[in-house]
């Protein structure tokens, strides 16, 4: 499978970090809010926005829920699932 260069740097900049994975990874299974997401990987929630923050940029999770100021629900973009098949 030829993957192109951009998409082959997102893997890396995933596999870069084991937070970033390990929410990857964690995504897969259902929507997500920050807290859950950091109750499950031991990772203080404002550290996890910050993670949450970075995927979203990169087009890896997105925000199903933006109007919602607690609680929002994260998932994996297309993008993100790709990207999983990798890890």
């Amino acid at each position: 499978m030829c993957e192109s260069e951009e998409f082959l740097e997102l893997v890396a900049y995933v596999r870069a970090s084991n937070r970033r994975m390990d929410i990857i990874k964690f995504l897969s299974y259902d929507l997500k809010t920050p807290k859950e997401i950091g109750n499950e990987l031991n990772i203080r929630t404002n550290h996890i926005s910050n993670l949450l923050a970075d995927l979203r940029k990169r087009d890896l999770v997105v925000c199903v829920t933006p109007n919602v100021h607690k609680g929002r629900l994260y998932k994996l973009t297309d993008n993100g699932n790709k990207v999983l098949n990798y890890l």
